[in-house]
């Protein structure tokens, strides 16, 4: 298979001559089936020339004792361009290549499967981990959050984060980092900093890892209920954002359909991404959306609107893949749809609809939907089963924005006082 994607006699007597020789052909066999695009596998094919090229010069000839290093060490020797966000990005076919080839040989049990690397903190960091999924009872990815404000303050640490030297750890030194880190965090941000260390050095003090409870040196960021608006859009400026979407292309399809359906129900970016073929209801009438952030799945009514954005799509728009998702990216291997990427194609839509919103995201979407439906005059507790929130203090906050009952419930301006 090779001979048709590598024109080149001298780039096929380097795969020849190399450590890939024996598996080129498996796989560019194998990655022709994820629907990748003649141009997208003659790219792959001379990729791997290049990585094969660089193996014979650095005196690899078993394929077995490929690792991680060496792709790593590839891409680094690479060109770099930069982009237009004014980020430097490494270019040549190789790039991408060596990840794919490295990935195939340990599916096939040529190379040893990846180890991961062992940290001087990792004895406290996995043990802390598990200690919050299995007897705090967080969700799935509430452990990860919390270890993305953990992790970098460990590294911080360096040789002090073992066993040995951690024990000494000191007040300062935890306020000092929590000071230098929180320059450039948001004020929600900077609260889950502070607790995540907390929780972290109050689970590191009962198992005797430190001398004393640090957890009581790191003040909690005061952060009130209700103190502030929701962040979303006028609800008539919606109408702007489906206007962006060019449905006479697939990407325009697609994003039409995910934009129709923010608007429609409100839900999470990450709800709209694990929508399922089966999720859909046709006859029914119905969409049922997954739960998110511990809350409750939400089965709406499938608006004659929506289903036609989405038959559209799903007819003409979507590309054929075995996976279940709905949204699928637009290149091959045709992935799932992650909510960055619905993000993102909300973002673009605000920019080009030039719609004025103190956040961009999907989730502004969300709060624009729940302020209408309470200038609508729906109660709280609708509100709330349509979010899918669990608790109704979750839904209160649109409670500020809705003026006529606030104005009903307003004191009358004291009169002034005559002497």
């Amino acid at each position: 298979m090779h001979e048709e994607l590598i024109r080149s006699r001298r780039s096929r007597e380097l795969i020849y001559r190399g450590p890939l020789a024996p598996h080129i052909d498996g796989f560019l066999a194998s990655v022709s089936t994820f629907g990748y695009t003649s141009s997208s596998l003659h790219d792959l094919a001379n990729g791997t020339v290049q990585f094969a090229r660089y193996l014979a010069a650095i005196g690899v000839i078993d394929s077995s004792t490929l690792c991680n290093q060496h792709v790593e060490d590839f891409i680094a020797a690479q060109p770099s361009h930069r982009c237009r966000a004014h980020y430097m990005m490494k270019s040549g076919r190789g790039v991408r290549a060596a990840h794919h080839i490295l990935r195939y040989l340990r599916l096939i049990g040529v190379t040893p499967p990846e180890v991961m690397p062992e940290f001087v903190y990792s004895w406290a960091l996995a043990e802390w981990l598990a200690f919050l999924e299995h007897h705090r009872g967080l969700g799935r990815n509430s452990p990860d959050v919390y270890r993305r404000h953990v992790e970098p303050f460990l590294q911080d640490l360096g040789a002090d984060a073992a066993p040995d030297c951690f024990i000494a750890l000191t007040p300062g030194r935890v306020r000092d980092y929590v000071q230098r880190r929180a320059q450039t965090l948001a004020r929600s941000t900077r609260k889950n900093l502070v607790l995540a260390l907390r929780s972290f050095l109050g689970f590191a003090f009962s198992r005797g890892y430190l001398v004393r409870d640090l957890a009581n040196a790191l003040e909690r960021v005061p952060c009130f209920t209700l103190d502030r608006l929701p962040r979303g859009p006028k609800w008539q400026d919606l109408d702007r954002l489906l206007a962006t979407a060019n449905r006479s292309t697939l990407q325009g399809r697609r994003d039409f359909a995910i934009l129709m359906a923010l608007i429609t129900y409100g839900v999470r970016a990450g709800q709209l991404v694990s929508l399922r073929l089966e999720d859909i209801h046709w006859r029914e009438g119905a969409i049922l959306f997954p739960a998110a952030k511990g809350g409750r799945p939400i089965k709406d009514p499938l608006t004659p609107a929506v289903g036609s954005a989405l038959a559209t799509y799903l007819l003409e728009g979507r590309p054929k893949a075995s996976t279940r998702q709905i949204f699928l990216c637009l290149a091959p291997p045709f992935l799932p749809l992650a909510a960055a990427s619905v993000y993102n194609i909300v973002s673009h839509a605000f920019k080009q609809a030039n719609v004025d919103s103190p956040h961009r995201g999907s989730h502004a979407i969300r709060h624009s939907w729940a302020t209408r439906a309470m200038a609508q005059g729906q109660s709280l507790k609708t509100i709330a089963d349509f979010l899918g929130h669990r608790n109704l203090e979750s839904s209160r906050i649109y409670t500020k924005v809705d003026s006529d009952q606030l104005r009903a419930i307003g004191l009358p301006w004291p009169c002034e006082v005559e002497l």
